[in-house]
């Protein structure tokens, strides 16, 4: 059997509407470079199976369909993915999202080009839930981030447009589930600077009946806590590493106003600043400035959308 030369990950679970938009953009990237497909199935109820057991039996040589027994979660799904990978380079894509033609292509150049690259990613197109566009995922970026640019500037990464090296799955491999994206990024960039491609090669469906943020924000407020604490400390600059922490605290008191929920703040501001590696000072300097930017960012934006009809808009404005 031959090896691939990029192993795709995807997971599935109740992508009834969306599950073959997905595959077939993976199998369109097949002409450009050699790949197999990696379908984790975490027990769909909706047909979704159906589709996927039809494809996989249409596509045997590109197609490996996995359907759990019992209900795993996105991260030991994406794990059991990993563990049979075969190619030089993982990629990863949620079942509700799809590629846009040149993906893997571009970014496998990218790589090879750059071989103290450990991963990269790319700008992305943001869609509602049933496919109408709502803008980009991210601003221009330049071509490579390092840890320190990944804490001061968040969780901006679109994770359906990651294509790493294989070398590093034990990285992966290692973390406790669940865990966020984030995390994932933060541990391949300890690696060195990761790639980003400033072209819309990925459509990211925001919103969806499946998404985490969604139906599981507490949740992945405390995943990306966790992805904090589990940068090494003494490799990164402290005020990176505290403006990230900022960035965190500045999340929590918007939902906390959003909500209308003040104990969310009283929880965890003390968690925050027992962990700074700053004083409260500096830190409380570090939050005031992202509010503030925060305020500046969506005036702007709503302004420009005002005054040219556009309401295209940047999910992520780093």
């Amino acid at each position: 059997m031959n090896v691939p030369l990029v192993s795709v990950c995807i997971l599935t679970y109740n992508h009834k509407r969306y599950i073959r938009d997905c595959i077939m953009s993976v199998i369109a990237q097949s002409s450009d470079v050699t790949l197999e497909i990696l379908v984790g199935d975490d027990c769909s109820e909706d047909g979704a199976s159906s589709i996927v057991e039809a494809l996989a039996s249409e596509y045997p040589h590109l197609i490996h369909y996995f359907r759990h027994v019992s209900r795993l979660g996105p991260a030991e799904n994406y794990l059991s993915l990993i563990r049979k990978a075969r190619g030089a380079f993982i990629a990863y894509l949620d079942g509700d999202d799809f590629w846009l033609p040149g993906k893997l292509a571009a970014q496998v150049s990218f790589l090879e080009r750059r071989p103290d690259c450990p991963a990269v990613y790319s700008n992305a197109l943001v869609i509602r839930d049933d496919g109408v566009p709502l803008g980009v995922f991210n601003n221009p970026q330049p071509a490579r981030f390092d840890i320190n640019a990944l804490l001061r500037r968040g969780n901006f990464l679109n994770h359906s447009s990651t294509l790493y090296r294989a070398s590093l799955r034990e990285n992966v491999l290692a973390l406790p589930t669940p865990f966020l994206d984030y995390r994932v990024h933060l541990r391949h960039a300890r690696h060195g600077a990761v790639g980003y491609l400033n072209q819309v090669l990925v459509a990211y469906r925001v919103g969806s009946s499946s998404s985490m943020v969604v139906h599981a924000n507490d949740l992945v407020r405390r995943l990306y806590w966790e992805a904090l604490l589990d940068v090494p400390r003494g490799s990164v600059n402290e005020d990176d590493l505290a403006r990230a922490m900022a960035g965190f605290v500045r999340s929590v008191l918007l939902r906390s106003i959003r909500t209308k929920d003040v104990f969310m703040l009283r929880r965890w501001l003390p968690v925050i600043m027992a962990a700074s590696p700053v004083g409260w000072i500096k830190m409380c300097s570090f939050i005031s400035a992202g509010i503030l930017r925060t305020v500046i960012q969506k005036g702007t934006d709503a302004l420009c959308a005002r005054l040219t009809g556009n309401h295209l808009r940047i999910l992520f404005r780093r």
